[in-house]
């Protein structure tokens, strides 16, 4: 019995040490007008392992809500689509980006400042929390 308990708590230790599947690369949040009260996060998401993971949750600290969202065409007419998560299916990339995939900030709480850089925690099914800093830029 007690060969059983180490076995567990060293399955434990290992699956909490094991190296993460997903890599975030080139995070960045578009620059607004002073005014605005929205903007947008885009980056690349790499999920290199084997199993498919999904992106659950976005939060920060410069916005009331923020949600994943994908710009659709229906009928002609551009539009933002709310998607609750975001699959990332194994050994893939999935890049968002401007009339694309994206991730939305709203109810921003202060002006951001060119080449400021936000702290953003994204919440993965399997992977966990990964916290980015993601700077502000003009592009």
């Amino acid at each position: 019995m007690k060969s059983f308990f180490l076995f567990l708590f060293a399955g434990f230790i290992l699956s909490a040490c094991a190296k993460s599947d997903i890599e975030i690369r080139d995070p960045w949040i578009r620059a607004v007008p002073p005014n605005s009260k929205n903007t947008a996060l885009f980056m690349i998401i790499e999920n290199k392992g084997n199993k498919e993971d999904e992106l659950i949750s976005v939060k920060t600290d410069i916005a009331k809500m923020s949600m994943i969202h994908e710009t659709v065409n229906e009928n002609g007419i551009m539009k933002m689509k709310h998607i609750e998560t975001l699959k990332i299916p194994p050994k893939s990339k999935i890049e968002l980006k401007p009339g694309g995939l994206h991730i939305m900030l709203m109810g921003l709480k202060r002006p951001l400042k060119v080449g400021e850089k936000v702290k953003v925690k994204l919440l993965f099914k399997f992977a966990g929390e990964k916290e980015i800093l993601a700077p502000v830029e003009l592009k």
